[in-house]
């Protein structure tokens, strides 16, 4: 199985864990994955105010937004 490129490149990581710290407490309160709270950042969501602002077209296909995670981001919608 091939490795993540994300998990070999700490200065990526870092970046999104600061970002990520950036995000509104009602978001990261609903305990998204690491993937879905990345997918959030990429699609420049962090708060909810944005979330309410995206299309649901493209939080469906932003990568790392799975079934779980859009039930959980449509209890703040």
């Amino acid at each position: 199985m091939a490795t993540c490129p994300l998990h070999a490149d700490v200065q990526s990581q870092a970046w999104y864990q600061e970002q990520i710290r950036k995000c509104d407490p009602a978001i990261l309160a609903l305990g998204l994955s690491q993937p879905a709270l990345r997918a959030l950042i990429n699609l420049s969501i962090y708060t909810v105010d944005a979330l309410k602002a995206v299309d649901e077209k493209s939080l469906r296909n932003g990568h790392g937004i799975g079934p779980n995670a859009l039930k959980k981001l449509e209890t703040l919608r």
